[in-house]
């Protein structure tokens, strides 16, 4: 615990711990609802970007560059779609939670160590979820968010949790976010004890009193990538396997049937077929609106649907798009693939920074599948750019020399070979 106090970064302890208060403990200042974590944003945000700025550790790279990018641009949408009042109140919170969250871990997030502080206290927070959605679950009794939420139907006989969260769907998510950096910084190199695997059983069991098919996915594609990266570790090349195939899938897909790869997935992949339909249908007319408002889309307007469809759109990059236009939504793609490729062909040979890659770029993966069948907000929004910002201390030379490893740290990036993961 005396190492765990030394190397979590405080800012990090509040703002983590600061999303699991419900929304019913917001304070309300005119139109703007401020939450725990959006005042810790706040607060830090220009402090947080100076230090991004002026910081001889922390070196701003193309990455850093592409989040600033699109936080404007989100803001240049919804100042052309909204008065300004509305687009400096909205946008201001935006950019506070979007840019805020992923500074918050780029520049608090400087070791391996800090980030091995940062999971283990993640996973004491998803523990306290599990111990609330246990009686939550069996009882039907929501103690933390009281009787103002939505009551679903039950799913293999328990009710759905919602712990502190806005949904079941968010208390998955935000859950099922930390079943990688579990497994490949606290559990892969545990002595075997009997609680060696603890830490991934708490994480997997608080994930499944949510009875969501989306955060299921998430945790599926983690468990996926681990063991295909454990059985494939010594085979060239075994990650443009993976793309091979998802490529090949889906053209098989596309080809074979009369209805498109994503319905076919949204179909097989949802708890009921009503939810399943839905989404096939909030895609087909999300994906017109965007169509309609390709560069800048259309702010928190309404959008074009029959008038029976519920507004919710149960899809992070489609709804990005549809908000902020097609160009917001290639940024954080492109911040997100300039990462992977740098943290994959990193040439490092340490075995903590593999492991430290491979737990970011598994936790992404399984963020941007169940980005597909959800809509991140609140909590889960910001924790997203959080853990998106999470990696990229991974690419300072000055950080990585910091871990101790009986072989030498080489820093140079070979675009020939993956190495890291």
């Amino acid at each position: 615990m005396k190492s765990l106090r030394q190397d979590l970064p405080l800012p990090i302890a509040i703002f983590l711990a600061a999303l699991l208060l419900p929304p019913e403990l917001s304070l309300h200042l005119g139109g703007l609802r401020l939450s725990g974590y959006r005042v810790v944003l706040l607060i830090l945000f220009l402090p947080m970007l100076y230090r991004l700025l002026t910081s001889p550790r922390v070196r701003v790279t193309p990455a850093d560059l592409g989040m600033m990018f699109v936080s404007a641009w989100c803001l240049l949408a919804l100042a052309a779609n909204h008065d300004l009042l509305s687009a400096i109140e909205k946008g201001g919170i935006l950019i506070a939670e979007m840019l805020g969250s992923y500074l918050l871990a780029r520049v608090y997030i400087t070791s391996y160590d800090k980030l091995v502080a940062v999971t283990k206290f993640l996973l004491v927070l998803v523990a306290a979820v599990l111990i609330v959605s246990i009686p939550e679950s069996l009882s039907g009794l929501h103690y933390l968010r009281g009787s103002n939420i939505t009551i679903y139907p039950e799913r293999m006989g328990l009710h759905r949790a919602y712990g502190p969260f806005d949904h079941p769907i968010l208390h998955g998510v935000y859950c099922a976010a930390a079943f990688s950096y579990g497994y490949y910084l606290l559990v892969k190199n545990a002595k075997g004890s009997p609680t060696k695997f603890l830490p991934v059983a708490i994480i997997c069991g608080a994930t499944f009193f949510s009875l969501s098919a989306g955060p299921y996915i998430a945790l599926a594609t983690q468990i996926g990538l681990l063991a295909w990266d454990r059985l494939t570790h010594n085979i060239n090349g075994r990650w443009w396997i993976v793309i091979g195939a998802i490529c090949a899938g889906y053209i098989v897909l596309d080809l074979s049937s009369n209805r498109s790869p994503v319905a076919i997935l949204i179909s097989h992949f949802s708890f009921s077929g009503q939810t399943a339909y839905f989404r096939l249908l909030i895609f087909d007319y999300g994906y017109a609106e965007v169509m309609r408002h390709p560069l800048l889309g259309i702010g928190f307007n309404e959008w074009v649907r029959p008038g029976w469809m519920p507004p919710s759109v149960d899809n992070f990059w489609l709804l990005t798009a549809m908000r902020y236009g097609i160009p917001a939504l290639l940024g954080i793609v492109g911040v997100m693939i300039y990462l992977t490729m740098r943290l994959g062909y990193n040439g490092s040979h340490s075995d903590k920074l593999r492991d430290a890659a491979r737990a970011w770029g598994f936790t992404l993966a399984g963020f941007v599948v169940v980005g597909c069948t959800v809509a991140f907000w609140n909590a889960t929004f910001v924790l997203f750019f959080f853990l998106l910002g999470s990696g990229c201390w991974l690419l300072e030379r000055q950080n990585l020399a910091q871990v101790s490893e009986p072989t030498p740290v080489n820093l140079e990036v070979i675009w020939a070979k993956p190495t890291l993961f």
